[in-house]
């Protein structure tokens, strides 16, 4: 049954040749095509009776290279495996078919029949336009982020996991892609700050958290700069895989800062001189009547002359102590952090605002002997008057206003806390945390720098400032500073 056994073997090639993922269209050596499965004809957007029979020729079949040019007659699968007689290698081509066009990888190999009929040849096909076009949104979305990197006025560096780096949107003067590329992140911050730069790297890494810090760095021009930094990590599979580093130079802005900072520093012993002014009286005002008594020869009673001159110590004592606390105050020097005991700190800011106080409220204080913090004391001392300040000014108009500044402890053992708290109306949630924005102010004067450089002081400390103020009125601010056992970041 000749007959018979051909059409079995018919329909199983018909079979198999629709299981195959590709497309297979088979061409005798007239040019005819003879076999066409259903993806050729999918992707060809034709049905069976436009193709089988049809020389290969009159579908109007263009094909290019990946480069766009067309290729030559003689270049074509067919014609090439037929004059050959070699199999073609597979090759992606783009194809334009009708209104269909596209990439596919093309493979063409020859095919004997083994009956002395002519030889054909066979050609398969995988379209990947899909694939190509994907590659090629993919390439443009590479090409335009490299173009908005390159303009931006910040350093952007994608790292591997290590730190290694895999790009750099900008280059140090002098130090170009060779230098820079492979090498670990880190190595361009100025070594005492690259064991906190590894750390916070691997609280990202590790968290898949993004992390922001100020650190010092290698910087045209000025050598090295102050950077606000910011870790974003990239994950992959759920996990992160890679780093984005954003680095911004705010050196200008630190040093701009500092500047404000001492300004408001001078301004604020201004204003307490100003309300010390009245207190110092009445101590200078008792020293003299005492000596006065003592040396005027009307006291009779050398006990009573001795008593007034013991007075008159005591007054002077009083006045050598707030002259202590101004110069304390208004003393600039360097920035750099001391042990200092929190306790004394606060008084003295508290006998320093004192007029200012007494004005206002009735002030409570709570102080503990807390361990010594790493702080600069002058510096430290200006926050405590701004917060104390602040809190005369929100009580000031309210019937028994109270300011209440005591000794707190949270979470953090490294942490040393004070609170400063106080009745006024208290601080709307939507602007708790603009407070600490530079300019920004509820007061009908004032520039608004208070609390933002307050924080900032706080913060090169290695401490940070929180602020509270439940619904029903009254706020508390409350500054953690660190007790030593945690090293903070350098003041510029």
């Amino acid at each position: 049954m000749p007959g018979t056994e051909g059409a079995v073997r018919a329909a199983l090639l018909e079979r198999l040749l629709a299981a195959v993922p590709g497309g297979v269209v088979y061409v005798d050596a007239a040019g005819l095509i003879r076999l066409a499965n259903d993806e050729a004809l999918r992707v060809g957007g034709l049905s069976r009776e436009d193709v089988v029979g049809k020389p290969a020729g009159a579908l109007g079949l263009e094909l290019a290279d990946e480069s766009g040019l067309p290729l030559a007659p003689e270049d074509r699968p067919f014609a090439r495996v037929l004059a050959t007689g070699a199999e073609m290698a597979p090759r992606t081509l783009a194809f334009r078919l009708g209104a269909h066009r596209g990439w596919a990888v093309f493979r063409a190999v020859p095919l004997d029949m083994g009956d002395g009929g002519p030889r054909g040849v066979v050609i398969s096909f995988v379209d990947i336009t899909a694939r190509k076009q994907a590659e090629e949104e993919l390439r443009a979305a590479h090409a335009q982020w490299r173009t908005i990197a390159a303009n931006l006025p910040d350093t952007v560096v994608i790292t591997d996991a290590e730190a290694r780096i895999d790009f750099s949107n900008h280059y140090v003067p002098g130090i170009g892609p060779a230098e820079v590329l492979g090498r670990h992140a880190w190595e361009f911050v100025e070594p005492e700050h690259r064991e906190a730069w590894r750390r916070h790297f691997a609280d990202a890494m590790s968290t898949g958290q993004s992390v922001r810090f100020d650190t010092i760095g290698r910087s045209g021009g000025r050598g090295t700069a102050w950077y606000e930094t910011v870790l974003v990590p990239l994950v992959e599979d759920e996990s992160p895989r890679r780093m984005v580093v954003l680095a911004r130079d705010v050196t200008e802005s630190r040093t701009l800062l500092a500047r404000v900072a001492e300004h408001d520093r001078l301004a604020s012993l201004g204003l307490v001189a100003a309300s010390v002014a009245h207190e110092i009286m009445n101590p200078l005002t008792y020293v003299l009547v005492n000596l006065e008594l003592a040396t005027s020869g009307r006291l009779r009673d050398p006990e009573r002359t001795s008593r007034a001159l013991v007075d008159a110590l005591e007054g002077a004592r009083r006045m050598e102590q707030i002259v202590r606390d101004l110069r304390s105050l208004g003393r600039s020097g360097s920035e750099e952090l001391f042990y200092v005991e929190v306790r004394s700190i606060v008084e003295t800011a508290v006998r320093l605002a004192g007029p200012e106080l007494a004005h206002a409220a009735r002030l409570e204080v709570e102080l503990a002997d807390e361990p010594a913090v790493l702080a600069n004391e002058s510096r430290l001392c200006q926050v405590f008057i701004n917060l104390l300040v602040n809190a005369a000014q929100a009580v000031r108009d309210r019937p028994e206003g109270t300011i209440r500044v005591r000794s707190v402890q949270g979470d953090d053992p490294a942490l040393a806390g004070v609170a400063i708290s106080d009745t006024g109306p208290g601080i709307p949630q939507e602007q708790q945390e603009l407070v600490f924005a530079p300019f920004f102010t509820t007061k009908t004067r004032g520039a608004g720098l208070g609390l933002s450089i307050t924080r900032d002081i706080v913060s090169r400390m290695g401490g940070r400032v929180e602020v509270a103020s439940p619904a029903g009125g009254g706020a508390t601010f409350t500054v953690w500073l660190p007790t030593g056992s945690r090293a903070p970041a350098p003041a510029p």
